[in-house]
């Protein structure tokens, strides 16, 4: 945690004026609603779509593929790592948190996400085109049975609600971002709508749970919102 002995008047002074961090119904509601679409989207959809896209080559499009990148989390928890130290280093205390917020945020949610997909063992589209597979053998290990949650799109989830904790007057937008980045995974068929609807929500339930920890264990050192430094 970043030393907050010099900056903690003026963070309390900021808390005081409602700039801390506040987690709210609204959030939760975004957060949970790509959930409920699990099981109707596994059920009616999934096979559907991952044919459609299949039939279109859409995994063929250099601009689909470049932006399904952007949800590799390596770069980002790199970047906030080194964002994080710096910042420090800077004695630029709430970039510092807020860049430790976001590693946590990227890395606490996929850990959750490698753990369901150990868990459930969905197979990938590509067991579908191949062999005519469909479903699950739970506590399975491979790529082609890990399809359940996508990992990119948590990446994608956390980062929007992170974006949208950040700047909340943009909040509408991070979030319709990050819902732009997760269509990527199924128009590519690296994954069915079941999961990255899944995989986008564990991810911002990831970033507000930061949040509502960093609240209840250090009040005063929470990062100020439409602040970054």
């Amino acid at each position: 945690m970043v030393d907050t002995t010099e900056v903690a008047d003026s963070t309390e002074g900021a808390h005081s004026r409602g700039g801390g961090v506040q987690i709210t119904r609204l959030h939760w509601a975004i957060a949970l609603a790509p959930l409920m679409l699990v099981v109707p989207a596994h059920m009616l959809v999934d096979a559907r779509v991952a044919q459609w896209a299949r039939g279109e080559q859409l995994q063929k499009s250099a601009a689909i593929q470049a932006a399904t990148e952007i949800g590799e989390s390596t770069w980002w928890l790199v970047g906030a790592a080194v964002l994080f130290a710096g910042f420090a280093i800077a004695k630029k205390h709430n970039a510092a948190r807020w860049a430790f917020a976001f590693f946590v945020a990227i890395a606490g949610s996929g850990l959750a996400g490698n753990l369901l997909k150990l868990i459930f063992g969905k197979a990938r589209p590509e067991k579908l085109f191949e062999a005519g597979f469909f479903g699950f053998t739970p506590f399975s290990y491979g790529h082609d049975v890990n399809s359940f949650p996508s990992g990119h799109a948590t990446t994608f989830g956390a980062l929007a609600m992170m974006f949208a904790l950040l700047s909340p007057r943009f909040r509408w937008v991070c979030i319709a971002l990050g819902a732009a980045g997760v269509s990527t995974r199924v128009l590519i068929q690296a994954h069915y709508v079941s999961d990255v609807c899944a995989g986008f929500s564990l991810g911002m339930v990831g970033a507000l749970a930061v949040f509502v920890v960093w609240r209840r264990r250090w009040p005063t050192s929470v990062p100020v919102r439409g602040q970054w430094v």
